[in-house]
């Protein structure tokens, strides 16, 4: 990638003894390739979601021109047109002689073969009967107040 030899590598590595030192050599080289696999990782990502993306965009338009070559979109379209004809002379029929039809029920599966009669419904509920406050003058007193002794 960048053209390096041996003796390139040889110069570098002495270069950073000197500048670094033994000590901390390792480490600078452990964190350098560190980097450079992370940049690596990166631009190998970036070039596969690249291709990805052209190869995806290139499937599209094989497709849309595979749908245009095998004439679907003129079905499509000769079934359109069959679908307005044959409803249009129902739509035309929802007012026979200037009065509207009465809209139809949705088709009810559980009351189509079982209509409900009427000694099939339910029963309505008694009304509750209002509650009546007796009168207080009607009351006789009972207990009267004795002397505590």
């Amino acid at each position: 990638m960048f053209d390096i030899g041996f003796f390139e590598l040889v110069l570098l590595g002495v270069v950073g003894l000197l500048v670094l030192g033994p000590e901390r050599l390792p480490h600078a080289v452990r964190m350098t390739t560190a980097y450079l696999g992370k940049i690596r990782r990166a631009v190998s990502s970036v070039r596969e979601e690249f291709e990805r993306e052209v190869n995806m965009h290139e499937m599209q338009q094989r497709i849309k021109q595979q749908l245009d070559e095998s004439g679907l979109d003129e079905a499509q379209k000769s079934l359109q047109a069959l679908k307005q004809q044959v409803e249009g002379p129902v739509k035309q029929k929802s007012h026979v002689f200037g009065v509207a039809l009465p809209e139809q029920a949705e088709d009810d599966p559980d009351t189509r073969h079982n209509p409900t009669a009427p000694e099939n419904e339910a029963e309505p509920l008694p009304k509750p009967e209002p509650e009546v406050e007796p009168d207080p003058e009607a009351v006789p007193e009972a207990k009267q107040e004795s002397p505590k002794a």
